[in-house]
């Protein structure tokens, strides 16, 4: 996605001005609380649309430049992707003070369910929204100058969006991998660069994996009480819950602390493998 706050801010400065020329075209009223809802929901949608051109914009800007996997604009679908990839993006970012990633994460899906609901239930258009965030990722490292955090979100979101396309759409998975989006959205350069370089069709992150490649991965341990600095630890010295399969930690005695906490969440992760397993998974619903 395009830097979110350079394109939030063109697009709120933009719509200032354009809503107070509006305003000051139209008539005095004597209903000021009325005129100011009116004014503050016509620059939203202003600032939405502004959003919207900066995110096509770029892509035609960079029609020469490889799109990494990504449909061109020419593409039927393109204009409905990218919208749908953009209003995923803001509504994600809605509270960037969020400690829990999954908020973030059903905040975005609950916000863009009912305007994009044919994306939600097809596997196909799902992939397309995954190569965009990828695209995005990307670009953030061969050509915004090694944006490394950017380039981390939107390969969490794609990695978000293929575990909701795994589960619920082609059904080839049980739960949702949350340790692996979060060690994306976390994670040091070289786990970012081999993610993205295995999910895009050409070459372009090789000679920046060959950079990375020797640095050590590194992880992050579930236990919130962890003492280690920024609950980090090399991720070949990691300990994964072997019931689900869904939270790492740095020592046994990591897990064993956190055991109260995680209980209730691993025996739904297992609930939800045995449905799995038992063809008792139904389809996507609303969340």
């Amino acid at each position: 996605m395009p830097s979110r706050k350079k394109a939030k801010g063109k697009a709120r400065k933009v719509a200032k001005e354009a809503a107070k020329e509006e305003d000051a075209a139209k008539p005095s009223t004597t209903a000021p609380v009325a005129a100011a809802n009116q004014q503050q929901e016509s620059l939203n949608a202003q600032m939405q649309q502004l959003l919207i051109n900066t995110l096509m914009d770029e892509c035609r800007n960079k029609e020469e430049q490889c799109r990494h996997g990504f449909i061109k604009d020419s593409h039927k679908d393109f204009e409905e992707i990218t919208k749908f990839a953009l209003a995923f993006n803001n509504n994600f970012w809605e509270e960037p003070d969020s400690t829990n990633l999954g908020d973030c994460f059903e905040i975005a899906l609950r916000s863009t369910w009912d305007e994009f609901y044919d994306i939600w239930n097809s596997a196909t258009k799902m992939d397309l929204a995954i190569s965009c965030f990828t695209w995005a990722g990307t670009n953030d490292i061969v050509l915004e100058d090694g944006h490394i955090e950017e380039a981390n979100a939107n390969a969490a979101i794609a990695s978000y969006l293929e575990e909701c396309n795994a589960m619920h759409l082609r059904k080839t998975q049980a739960s949702i991998n949350s340790a692996k989006t979060a060690e994306l959205f976390k994670g040091d350069e070289h786990t970012v660069v081999k993610y993205l370089r295995k999910k895009i069709p050409c070459s372009c992150l090789d000679k920046k994996y060959k950079e990375v490649k020797s640095m050590a991965r590194m992880g992050s341990c579930y236990n919130p009480n962890c003492s280690l600095p920024d609950q980090k630890i090399e991720r070949s010295r990691m300990l994964y819950c072997t019931r689900c399969s869904q939270v790492n930690y740095c020592s046994p005695e990591c897990q064993k602390a956190d055991w109260k906490i995680h209980k209730e969440d691993c025996l739904g992760y297992m609930k939800e493998k045995a449905n799995f397993f038992s063809g008792l998974t139904g389809g996507l619903k609303r969340w």
